[in-house]
């Protein structure tokens, strides 16, 4: 059974990577995700927002380390946009990823964390899923295992037989700073560091050092030196991003609480400029009617001049 549901998921995700649009020449990367880069691998598995865009699932970024994959927020469709980019990394296989970071607990980046403490499990999964994150995340994961509760019952005590080890899972509530180190060949060092994001206490950005490269990931937030700081020449800056010419067309509301809890395209060119990565990747993007092209055109009037790249799902860097 376990066979034909792999099968399954493998061919939803066949439709949807033929079902990508291609990105902006402004933006190009291999949509399937880059495995010629050495050390650390960036996959973008969820571009989106909380708009309902069939072609971007909810936010959510994978980097992999040799056999070790890390995702970062978990979107609506993780579990899918797993399972198409382990074709080219074998280590984002739904059942082999057990480590997991939360930017903060808005439904959209937790949409799809159930698909990984249920769904992975039931793939295969053996060893507990292990999940870091604001305070707060305890009580949603909680909150979730006791909605499958019985699903777990059946499962484990029913005709499918499953192990229950491969269902727990365990949490930790963490501060700013060191969150993981991990030595060894693929070693892997995580850094959580605050983030402004409109009324929400607590948010993180994730400085991630591997394979040779500094990654940085934004999380949600506002125009913030924070993010400057964390990444300083980093090899890869994955941001988030709306449309200041769109946003511009909204109500004063709007505009209001768009302005404190994302960063405008011209501000992140701005940001970007003064931190200096190598590549700069745009994700979670707001387009509030503009495309790609437009909002890769802003960041440049910021100033930014490097590798910059407007994220579709599955793209590596």
């Amino acid at each position: 059974m376990l066979g034909s549901m792999r099968l399954s998921i493998a061919g939803v995700c066949g439709v949807l990577l033929s079902c990508s649009g291609a990105p902006v020449p402004a933006a190009s990367a291999d949509k399937e995700g880059r495995a010629d880069v050495p050390g650390a691998h960036v996959v973008v598995l969820g571009s989106g927002t909380p708009v309902a865009d069939p072609d971007r699932a909810g936010p959510s970024t994978a980097i992999v380390v040799g056999d070790v994959g890390l995702v970062f927020d978990a979107g609506a469709n993780v579990l899918r946009r797993l399972e198409a980019a382990s074709g080219r990394h074998p280590a984002l296989a739904p059942e082999r990823v057990t480590r997991v970071f939360l930017t903060h607990l808005h439904s959209d980046h937790v949409l799809g964390l159930d698909e990984l403490l249920a769904g992975a499990w039931v793939l295969g999964r053996d060893t507990p899923l292990q999940i870091w994150g604001p305070p707060g995340t305890r009580e949603l994961v909680d909150g979730l295992r006791a909605a499958y509760a019985d699903d777990r019952r059946v499962r484990t005590e029913g005709l499918e037989g499953l192990e229950d080890r491969g269902s727990e899972v365990a949490v930790r509530e963490v501060s700013p700073g060191l969150v993981l180190r991990s030595p060894g060949r693929d070693g892997v060092e995580v850094r959580a560091f605050a983030v402004p994001h409109g009324s929400w206490s607590t948010a993180y950005g994730y400085v991630v050092e591997a394979g040779g490269r500094r990654i940085v990931i934004s999380g949600d937030t506002a125009a913030s030196e924070a993010v400057v700081e964390a990444c300083d020449g980093c090899d890869v800056l994955v941001h988030e991003v709306c449309s200041g010419a769109g946003l511009r067309r909204l109500g004063e509301g709007a505009r209001a609480y768009h302005g404190s809890f994302h960063t405008t395209a011209r501000e992140l060119g701005g940001l970007a400029l003064r931190a200096r990565p190598d590549r700069l990747v745009l994700t979670h993007i707001l387009f509030f009617g503009e495309r790609e092209a437009s909002i890769a055109a802003e960041v440049r009037e910021g100033g930014y001049e490097g590798e910059l790249f407007v994220a579709w799902d599955l793209a590596g860097y």
